[in-house]
């Protein structure tokens, strides 16, 4: 469908459907924003859908019914999930500690930081073994060299991050 055209058949549907799907909407939901939302969709799924029906009343309303389904699903899900959390207190979850965040981005600093000392060859080989898992062997290739010497300067960049974190804290 052209812009034009579909400027046209969303402002038709505006004015058509808006005011009994926004008084839909709010008995059932309480929130001027959820409606809203809502409608929104119900015209998204109007415009997109390529059904034709001689009951459009009955069509668009379904759509919204079909809405609300979903929410409430999504809601008990959720509220599911909600009361699991709570009835394990013990699972381990992690706390979001600012303290812990801020060392841990402090942490990460002085790693970079650390990483940055590297002679770049030496840094390649370690990114690509450490933290993108190639294997030695495919880093000896790439290079051109054996593996044992990739095995010596992934040890180098190694011993060295780990003495520069060291002397960090």
């Amino acid at each position: 469908m052209p812009p034009e055209e579909e400027g046209q058949s969303s402002k038709r549907l505006d004015q058509r459907w808006r005011p009994a799907l926004m008084a839909f909407f709010l008995r059932r939901v309480q929130s001027h924003a959820e409606a809203e939302d809502l409608t929104q969709e119900v015209f998204a799924r109007l415009l997109v859908g390529k059904g034709t029906t001689d009951q459009p009343d009955v069509y668009v309303f379904r759509i919204a019914q079909n809405l609300l389904v979903d929410r409430v699903r999504k809601l008990v899900v959720r509220q599911r999930h909600h009361d699991a959390v709570l009835a394990e207190p013990d699972r381990n979850l992690d706390v979001v500690d600012p303290h812990i965040i801020a060392a841990s981005h402090q942490e990460m600093a002085v790693f970079l930081s650390a990483l940055a000392t590297l002679p770049e060859r030496t840094r390649t080989m370690f990114i690509l073994y450490r933290l993108e898992h190639l294997s030695q062997d495919d880093i000896a290739a790439t290079f051109g060299i054996s593996t044992s010497a990739v095995k010596q300067q992934i040890a180098k960049a190694t011993a060295l991050l780990t003495r520069q974190m060291q002397g960090a804290q």
